[in-house]
């Protein structure tokens, strides 16, 4: 399934989704901690964020945000490869809580650790911010791949229902 995607290895690497939005005061971008899976061929990546985030706040009713990801810039510009999408950010529902903590804690287990395991008081205080914090779930509509490997500005674009 993910064969059908190339751009699947590169979000399967990356760990950070910058995620757009916007409010009267203007754009507004945000870095996340993100965990992709595939649901139904659809590309999920699920994140923690504060319900009173400045990204969370200016969501309209509708969830549409942009995303990109982005991968380390090793001094060749020729490797550049990245991600850009347009899609809905919406709260786990509760039937959805089992699949995101199975996919986030899975690529990011040292976050299940903390929060299970506290090592400090200042772990701790980390801990229940975690546990306060809204699980969310990004599902792009449409991704553009730009990897200037096989061509300066190369792009790909996939659109997905």
């Amino acid at each position: 399934m993910s064969s059908d995607f190339p751009f699947w290895p590169l979000l399967q690497a990356e760990s950070v989704l910058t995620l757009a939005t916007a409010d009267a005061c203007g754009s507004w971008s945000a870095p996340v901690l993100y965990a992709a899976t595939l649901v139904n061929e659809q590309p999920i990546l699920y994140f923690l964020s504060a319900q009173s985030s400045r990204h969370i706040k200016n969501l309209p009713v509708n969830g549409s945000a942009a995303g990109s990801i982005y991968a380390t810039y090793q001094g060749d510009w020729q490797a550049i490869q990245g991600l850009q999408m347009h899609g809905a950010i919406v709260e786990v529902d509760q039937q959805d809580k089992d699949l995101w903590q199975t996919t986030y804690f899975s690529r990011f287990p040292e976050v299940a650790n903390m929060i299970n395991s506290p090592a400090s008081e200042s772990e701790q205080k980390i801990a229940q911010a975690f546990e306060k914090s809204g699980k969310y779930r990004f599902t792009p509509h449409f991704i553009r791949v730009t990897d200037n490997s096989g061509q300066f500005a190369q792009k790909n674009e996939w659109t997905f229902d």
